[in-house]
């Protein structure tokens, strides 16, 4: 998680407190604290544009929902990636990136 908040500081300028997993899954969601000063889509998008950034890949939000897990506010992100390759040729899909905003539950409702 040092790493990813390195890159989102480096990259995009945001000191946002991250820890958690990888964001591939409930279980694996990366927890956004609330530091007071930036919203948690703030970080969101900062994230994401950092990792497009590092991967050297555009993406677009298509879908984003909140769901309640174990106790957690989890905001599921869809994501439509495109990469382009050595050749020319471009690449896309999509994914889902998992963040736990339960710190941000007054901005959620």
């Amino acid at each position: 998680m040092t790493d990813l908040k390195n890159l989102v500081k480096i990259t995009a300028g945001v000191q946002s407190e991250l820890s958690g997993g990888n964001g591939h899954g409930y279980d694996e969601a990366i927890l956004i604290r609330n530091n007071g000063v930036e919203s948690y889509m703030s970080v969101q998008r900062a994230i994401l544009w950092s990792l497009g950034c590092h991967k050297n890949m555009c993406w677009e939000v298509i879908d984003q929902e909140a769901h309640a897990h174990n106790g957690r506010t989890i905001d599921v992100l869809t994501i439509e990636k495109r990469k382009m390759d050595d050749q020319g040729i471009v690449s896309t899909g999509t994914q889902q990136v998992f963040f736990d905003i339960s710190e941000f539950e007054s901005e959620v409702s």
